[in-house]
């Protein structure tokens, strides 16, 4: 093993940013805060109790509220629709990931709820342009901060 001669230099460590920028979160980053926050709201029945079990919307199972998920009846691919009060209601696994959210049982179950007129506006928002700016994301989280509290 031959060793390398350094003949008395060391080299020097780059010297650490003092001044560290912080970089404004991704567009990524903010979709999945607010998917986080709006799931919470979806799934926040009755915070006063947080052992207590929530029916499934589609097929009536009751499970415990941290197994529950946050239904859409539109998926979450549809931007415009994705963040709507009326396209989500909590579901369990099965229904959710199983069934896909058992849109035929869904719809049924938001007409009785809300109507049919309500039904098709969310149904509209399937064709709606939206672009999700950075400006559009941290308005919409400012809102699901502000319905959280």
């Amino acid at each position: 093993m031959i060793k390398r001669k350094t003949y008395g230099i060391k080299r020097k460590k780059p010297a650490k940013r003092t001044t560290k920028c912080k970089k404004p979160p991704s567009i990524s980053k903010l979709i999945k805060t607010a998917d986080a926050l709006f799931s919470l709201k979806v799934r926040q029945i009755n915070p006063d109790k947080p052992q207590e079990r929530i029916r499934c919307y589609t097929c009536g199972h009751q499970t415990m509220k941290k197994k529950i998920h946050a239904g859409h009846y539109l998926s979450r691919y549809y931007k415009a629709a994705r963040w709507h009060e009326d396209n989500a209601r909590p579901q369990c696994f099965m229904c959710n990931i199983w069934k896909k959210g058992d849109p035929i049982v869904f719809r049924q179950n938001l007409i009785k709820e809300i109507g049919e007129v309500r039904v098709l506006a969310v149904e509209a928002l399937r064709n709606a342009p939206i672009k999700l700016s950075r400006e559009f994301l941290e308005a919409k989280l400012e809102s699901l901060k502000r319905d959280s509290l």
